[in-house]
């Protein structure tokens, strides 16, 4: 991944985009008509797999889109980088995109209302603080439900023996806090974690993912796919690319793991790609946003959001 591409706003020579603060959702790509038309199926598909569930007061496409608003608001607040000592870890923000029959969406819902129902709830009350104890046993209820219907993994990982005594106990530490597993097994790991790559300042750049209608959605550097965000075609210089077949384990350099800590989310692995000698490895194309004198004093542009969701998934490796 190389180039150094600007965001292309007419009139400036060095356009700014903002990264979201925090991974809040975009209640317009939610609610928007095409997201609503594609839950229809996820709507049929829990009718018919979680029927006594759902039979009393069976949900609509904007119920459910209500819903996955509420459940991906309370994984901020409760699990965000904000939050000292999450409970859990953040479910991964491919899950809650995978509207395909019986896919991540499905689950979430799914086991969010055999929950609902097993608890005498009348209602979802994900903003009641004196439910948070209860919504938080749910999220463990669905993580759960992701993993057994292979909808998410956990990592084994691998840590590369040149890694110092220290680092690696550290890294160890953090894989497990979030339910990974190490293995001193290379051949069985789903990634090998190589050491800290020499600290260099780098330029924030963004990541095209998934082009819809006139919006793309773009992946920010160094943060977890929860981040990622909409903007208008119009600001984004740079092609949709396929992520090239990498053999498994992925190899990633250490930061993969502190990060995952720092967010509470595993992070993409792209973004920490290295080779066997720890080279880092840049797999497609980034766009980098760089302030000039100039550019600082230019106001930033609004960043809209797509009011579509993707039709066929995000172009990228499945998580191992």
């Amino acid at each position: 991944m190389s180039g150094g591409t600007n965001l292309g706003v007419p009139g400036t020579s060095q356009a700014l985009a903002h990264r979201k603060k925090d991974s809040s959702p975009s209640a317009r790509f939610w609610e928007c008509p095409d997201t609503l038309a594609q839950l229809e199926v996820v709507r049929q598909w829990i009718g018919k797999h979680y029927k006594k569930y759902v039979l009393v007061d069976a949900p609509s496409c904007q119920v459910l889109a209500a819903v996955t608003l509420q459940l991906l608001q309370f994984q901020e607040d409760a699990f965000g980088r904000q939050v000292p000592n999450p409970a859990l870890t953040k479910l991964p923000a491919h899950c809650f995109l995978d509207l395909q029959p019986g896919g991540g969406l499905c689950h979430i819902l799914g086991t969010a209302y055999k929950f609902k129902v097993e608890q005498g709830w009348r209602r979802f009350d994900l903003q009641n603080s004196s439910r948070t104890e209860r919504n938080i046993e749910m999220f463990g209820a669905i993580e759960k439900a992701l993993i057994q219907n292979n909808c998410m993994s956990l990592p084994l990982v691998f840590i590369d023996p040149a890694v110092d005594l220290e680092l690696s106990s550290r890294l160890t530490g953090i894989i497990i806090k979030h339910k990974g597993a190490v293995t001193e097994d290379r051949i069985m790991a789903s990634h090998l974690v190589y050491g800290p790559l020499a600290s260099t300042e780098e330029d924030e750049w963004m990541r095209p993912v998934m082009r819809k209608d006139k919006h793309i959605l773009v992946h920010w550097g160094m943060h977890p796919d929860s981040y990622d965000s909409w903007l208008s075609s119009s600001d984004v210089e740079g092609d949709i690319e396929e992520l090239p077949h990498l053999e498994r384990p992925w190899r990633v350099n250490a930061g993969w793991v502190l990060d995952t800590d720092v967010f509470n989310e595993w992070m993409n692995e792209e973004d920490y790609c290295v080779n066997e000698r720890n080279v880092p490895l840049i797999l497609r194309q980034r766009i980098h946003l760089q302030e000039d004198q100039d550019s600082r004093s230019i106001p930033s542009k609004k960043r809209r959001r797509s009011p579509s969701p993707s039709t066929d998934g995000r172009k990228k490796g499945k998580k191992g």
